[in-house]
């Protein structure tokens, strides 16, 4: 629950940026690249990093309590 708090209000701070300062996202950093695609670019490393860390979580918590209920409901089933 925190990580997806922190990813909402990421992403609502990216949609607000996009609405209410135009000015700040359309600053350019290098060429054609703007703060606004950084921070689009951003989103996606970011949900990217979030995913494998759910992942990662849920393979060394979660997973090996599963199978643990597992094996029991089925070898009492036998």
């Amino acid at each position: 629950f925190p990580m997806t708090a922190v990813f909402l209000a990421w992403y609502l701070a990216y949609v607000l940026g996009s609405i209410f300062a135009k000015d700040l996202m359309m600053t350019s950093v290098a060429g054609n690249l703007t703060v606004g695609i950084l921070f689009g670019l951003a989103q996606f490393v970011s949900t990217f990093l979030i995913t494998w860390l759910y992942i990662r979580h849920m393979n060394k918590k979660v997973d090996p309590i599963a199978a643990g209920l597992r094996e029991d409901l089925e070898g009492t089933r036998r």
